[in-house]
C-alpha cells in the first residue's frame, strides 16, 4: 500500500481569493516550514509542485525543500484563472510550461513531475509535457465531482470516467489510457476529493471518505494520492474580501463567493494538525510514503516483472 503526498505551492490567497505577494511571503515564512517540519518529524518524502511565478519571487526556497529530501515538480507558470492550461492553445502552453520548468531547473536541476494549476489540462498538455521531458502528471482526479464550485467544471466532468489506477495517458484524452510516456497518478477521490480543502472544511465526511479510499487501496493496490497547499497552513489577518475573478455571475457566486467562504475553515496550524492525523492514520495502517517519481519507478518495476 502506497501513499503519494503532494503539495502545490503558489501565491494564491485564500482570504483574498487572488494572487498576492504577501501571501507568498507568508507561505515562505510559515506555510512551507510547518509542512517541512511535519514531514521531517514523521520521516516522509513528498512531492512539491512549484509555479514558475513563485520560483521567480523566491528562487532559493525550492533548494531548501529539495535538501530536505523532497521531490520538486512543476506547477505551471501562473495560477491565474485566465492562464489555465485547458483554455490555452498548444503554443502558449508550451511557452509557459517550458518557462516554468527552466526556472525550477535553474535552482534544483532536472525535474520530471508535473501538476497543472487548478488541475486544468487538455489534449495539448500531454503533447507539451512529453516534448519537455516530463514523465509523470498528477492533474486528474478520477471520479471527483466539483459541480459549479470550481472554474472549468464542465471540462472536469471527464474525471467521472477516468481510470482510477495510474495509467499512461492518451494523447487525445488525458482521462484515457494511451501511448504517451506520461504516467498519470490520479489524485484520490470518490465524489469528493481527498485533499486539504475537504479535510479542513468537512473533516468528518473526509474521514469517512478516507476509510473507503484506504480500503480500495488495500484491495486494489491503488496508491493514495493526497494534495495540500502551504497556503492552507497560514492564516492571513484582515477582513475577508474575495476578489471577483470572472464576469459570469453564476461562476462568481459559486466558485468565488461560496467556495471561498467555505475554504476559510481550519486554516493555519489547525490544518497542520489535521494533516498530521492523516499521516499517522496512514502510517498505522502500513502505508509506505513516496514521491511521484519513486512511484513511477515502482510502477515500471512491477509491470516489467509481470510482463
Amino acid at each position: 500500500m502506497y501513499y503519494v503526498l503532494t503539495n502545490d505551492v503558489e501565491q494564491h490567497s485564500i482570504q483574498k481569493n487572488r494572487l498576492d505577494d504577501e501571501t507568498a511571503r507568508l507561505v515562505v515564512e510559515q506555510g512551507l516550514p510547518r509542512l517541512l517540519h511535519l514531514y521531517e518529524k514523521h520521516n516522509i518524502a513528498s512531492t512539491f509542485f512549484f509555479t514558475g511565478e513563485f520560483v521567480e519571487k523566491f528562487p532559493r526556497v525550492i533548494t531548501n525543500v529539495k535538501k530536505k529530501g523532497h521531490e520538486i515538480g512543476c506547477h505551471g507558470y501562473s495560477h491565474a484563472v485566465d492562464k489555465a492550461l485547458d483554455i490555452l492553445p498548444y503554443e502558449t502552453q508550451l511557452r509557459d510550461i517550458q518557462k516554468a520548468k527552466e526556472l525550477v531547473e535553474q535552482e534544483v536541476g532536472e525535474i520530471k513531475s508535473f501538476r497543472a494549476p487548478a488541475l486544468r489540462i487538455n489534449r495539448d498538455t500531454i503533447t507539451v509535457l512529453e516534448k519537455l521531458g516530463f514523465t509523470v502528471d498528477s492533474s486528474v482526479a478520477s471520479q471527483r465531482f466539483d459541480g459549479p464550485f470550481t472554474f472549468g467544471s464542465r471540462r472536469k466532468l471527464k474525471w467521472l470516467l477516468a481510470h482510477r489506477r495510474p495509467y499512461f495517458m492518451d494523447f487525445d484524452d488525458p482521462c484515457k489510457r494511451g501511448g504517451s510516456n506520461i504516467l498519470e497518478i490520479p489524485i484520490s477521490a470518490l465524489g469528493l476529493a481527498h485533499i486539504g480543502t475537504v479535510m479542513r472544511v468537512i473533516p468528518k465526511i473526509d474521514h469517512a471518505l478516507r476509510q473507503l479510499l484506504f480500503y480500495e487501496s488495500r484491495v486494489c493496490s491503488k496508491p493514495i494520492v493526497f494534495n495540500i497547499h502551504p497556503n492552507e497552513c497560514i492564516y492571513e489577518e484582515g477582513i475577508f474580501q474575495p476578489a471577483r475573478r470572472t464576469s459570469n455571475l453564476f461562476s462568481y457566486f459559486f466558485a468565488d463567493v461560496i467556495r471561498s467562504n467555505l475554504k476559510l475553515r481550519n486554516l493555519g496550524e489547525k490544518a497542520v494538525d489535521l494533516l498530521e492525523r492523516e499521516i499517522i492514520y496512514a502510517q498505522q495502517r502500513g502505508f509506505t510514503f513516496m514521491t511521484c517519481q519513486q512511484y513511477r519507478e515502482l510502477y515500471e518495476d512491477i509491470h516489467n516483472n509481470n510482463g
